[in-house]
This record gives C-alpha cells, structure tokens and sequence, in this order.
C-alpha cells in the first residue's frame, strides 16, 4: 500500500508525471512517455535533478497498483491510455480513480481484474473523452452486456470492443 499512496510533497517537487511513473514502475507496471520510449524499470527513471517527458501510456498488466494511488493521474496532461490487466488489486474503487484522468483518458481496458464488479465498471462513465473501452474477462460482472449499454449511453462516442473476442493490447 505504501508504494501506491501519493505523496503530494514529492508530486510538487518533481511534477506529477515523475511521481506518476514512479507509482506505476514501484509497482511492477510500465510507462510510456511523449517520446516513444518504455520504462519498465524504477532503477532506470533519470536522476531526479532531470526532468522527464510526459507519460502518454501506462500499462497496468500483472502490477500492484490499487485505487489509493489513482490521484497520482493528477496533472498528468498527455496520458491518453491505461491498461488494467490481470491485476487482483484492481477493483471498484480503482475504476472509479480513473476520474482522475479524465480530462486526458481516450482509451482504457479493463480485463481479468476478478475484482471489478458492474458498479464499478459502470463508473466508467466519467470518462467523457474515451474513445475506446476494452473489456473482457471480469468474472465478478454479473452482466456486462447491460454494463456495456449503460455505458454506451453515457459515453455515446465511445466504441466499447466486443469483450469475447479482444486480446490483451500490450503496451511494447
């Protein structure tokens, strides 16, 4: 839990793309920044007296991240995309932490969080620039087909991809 909580001393030090990374990557996720490149290692974020380039993609796959480090989404002004992958701490509460983003989030995929229930993937809706929404093997949603619905007209320029046939997008 200590890795996933924000610290806002440190946000304001180091700007939030910096602490958003270092949440994401202390926790066993990926980045991408505004160049093109991938971190998928802590130990190879630049000295803190660097700056680094925006995060544009954050792939959540088999992390430890949980819904206390969501406001690290906060002021990070060019993230377009999040992946949430087989990870057993990603719940309700997570989905509802993508609010945080929202400003930003064009495209998110929620898939094998066992966790994820339809109130939760419900509050998806807040989301009002996604354009894409991927799901796909969410055990604890009871109907995803009336979840999709729900969401389709909260989000009525959101194309939600047909669960049963999407594989994971990997980030590279």
């Amino acid at each position: 839990m200590m890795f996933n909580k924000p610290d806002p001393e440190r946000i304001k030090q180091l700007g939030p793309d910096r602490a958003c990374a270092e949440w994401v990557l202390r926790n066993g996720g990926k980045v991408i920044w505004a160049d093109g490149k991938a971190t998928a290692d802590y130990n190879l974020l630049p000295s803190e007296e660097e700056s680094v380039p925006k995060i544009t993609e954050i792939d959540a796959t088999d992390s430890g991240i949980s819904h206390y480090g969501f406001p690290h989404l906060i002021g990070c002004s060019k993230l377009h995309k999040i992946i949430l992958h087989n990870n057993n701490k990603i719940d309700d509460r997570a989905l509802k932490g993508l609010s945080y983003g929202s400003g930003t989030l064009s495209h998110v995929q929620v898939s094998k969080c066992f966790n994820v229930t339809d109130l939760g993937v419900k509050e998806i809706k807040a989301l009002n620039k996604l354009e894409t929404l991927v799901l796909f093997n969410l055990s604890a949603v009871e109907n995803l087909e009336e979840c999709k619905q729900y969401l389709q007209t909260h989000l009525p320029n959101c194309k939600i991809k047909d669960a049963a046939k999407q594989i994971n997008e990997k980030l590279p």
